[in-house]
């Protein structure tokens, strides 16, 4: 019982840590834009189609197609970025989510008519286990465990001593100053948009070998799974992002073994409802943005 809890903990991690990977993309994008970002799982998608293609069509290898699905996707988000994202600075929030969620139709769907919208099987990874402390884990998880913490230790050192990182967090505090200092506002916007929309492509090639399969839909989920754990975590706090996330992956993994498999994805949306009823503003501080 003690090690089945503890495996199913430590599974909780590896989820948890693709949905970190994940969500802290579009809780930055929250953070500079003030708007939530509903075309943020496409860009998971996407990164994953990528690599699927560069292993099946091209026939590189699993290292060479990571490479190839981010850059596709970084691509992408740069002319959504340009045609789009950049014109929100200032607009409404009500035109943030009507243009996100006419982002994730078109991207969804013309995925979906390029390629089928059937189930694709995903042949790359490291699929072999690995013994760590007594439990065996894939090797595709512990690359997942060890990416999500370079992830958030680099984002740490790139918003505290970059500049790059120093104008996103004033963004995120007062876009009215910044502009009246000089920063480009609309280009921190885009190069933020197009940071969060390569780590959704990286969370999704890294996980496509676990899941195995990828679908046009695919991004859809993953979109409201970051939903709660952006507000879990408070809007726009990334080490917030991380700690929900985290919770959240544990939360799915032990339903799923203790309660039914069918039940797991239910977990993220009760969360959802819970915190917007006991705690809109999520359980860290969405004053410590960045």
């Amino acid at each position: 019982m003690v090690s089945t809890l503890i495996e199913q903990i430590v599974n909780g991690i590896v989820t948890g840590s693709v949905y970190a990977i994940v969500a802290v993309g579009m809780t930055m994008i929250f953070g500079v834009l003030r708007a939530i970002n509903f075309a943020h799982g496409e860009y998971y998608m996407l990164g994953t189609f990528g690599a699927w293609f560069a292993i099946d069509y091209l026939g590189l290898s699993y290292e060479a197609s990571i490479v190839v699905g981010i850059l596709s996707t970084i691509v992408i988000a740069y002319v959504v970025g340009q045609l789009v994202m950049r014109r929100m600075v200032g607009a409404p929030a009500e035109s943030g989510v009507l243009a996100t969620l006419g982002i994730a139709l078109v991207l969804q769907n013309t995925v979906i008519l390029v390629f089928g919208g059937g189930y694709k099987f995903f042949s790359g990874g490291y699929i072999e286990p690995v013994s760590i402390l007594g439990f065996s884990l894939a090797e595709q998880r512990v690359l997942i465990l060890v990416v999500c913490l370079l992830v958030f230790i680099g984002l740490e050192l790139m918003v505290t001593h970059s500049r790059m990182g120093k104008a996103m967090r004033a963004v995120s505090q007062n876009v009215e100053c910044c502009e009246v200092v000089g920063i480009d506002v609309p280009q921190v916007v885009l190069r933020t948009f197009i940071l969060g929309a390569a780590l959704a492509a990286l969370s999704g090639v890294l996980t496509a070998p676990v899941n195995v399969s990828v679908y046009g839909g695919m991004g859809e989920l993953i979109t409201f799974k970051t939903l709660p754990i952006i507000i879990m975590g408070g809007l726009g706090n990334v080490r917030g992002t991380f700690f929900a996330a985290m919770i959240l992956g544990i939360a799915e993994s032990l339903v799923a073994t203790y309660v039914g498999l069918q039940y797991r994805d239910t977990v993220g949306f009760a969360t959802l409802i819970l915190m917007l009823m006991w705690r809109p503003h999520g359980l860290f501080s969405t004053q410590a943005r960045f």
